[in-house]
């Protein structure tokens, strides 16, 4: 799923709403370090939050929506960082957080592709509810 930026509708408090790609916003930039993987390789995700709305984000969270292998299992990050929420972030500026994940042989049997899908969301300076969403896909390699 592509990321989409969204700002809330004026007369729906405390509801993220979103809006089309082109909207002035927060924007998600998530992506795994490698195009494939296969057992005992470490894939760290990264989760590039960008404030393009033209003011100050406050209340900024980071949305760790699921993470599965083909199997639809629920999966672990090894290492992430343990505060997801911040702020502020101004006009133009940018946070990077990364998580790990080492992929077993367990991924490898399901043949398919590790999903990790998150989203963020925001406030901004003046009220504005934001929210974009994306989902990193990384095909698994099968067994040779």
């Amino acid at each position: 799923m592509s990321g989409t930026a969204g700002l809330a509708a004026a007369d729906t408090e405390g509801v993220f709403m979103t809006c089309p790609l082109l909207c002035a916003g927060v924007r998600l930039v998530h992506y795994a370090d490698k195009a494939s993987a296969a057992p005992h390789d470490t894939l760290a995700y990264s989760a590039w939050i960008i404030n393009d709305s033209g003011e100050e984000l406050t209340d900024v969270a980071l949305v760790l929506r699921s993470f599965t292998n083909a199997g639809m299992e629920d999966l672990k990050y090894a290492s992430g960082p343990s505060i997801l929420t911040f702020g502020p972030v101004p006009p133009g500026g940018e946070t990077e957080l990364v998580f790990t994940y080492v992929v077993t042989e367990n991924d490898q049997r399901h043949a398919g592709e590790l999903i990790s899908a998150m989203a963020v969301q925001a406030v901004t300076a003046s009220g504005a509810r934001l929210w974009d969403e994306h989902d990193a896909i990384t095909p698994i390699s099968l067994p040779s």
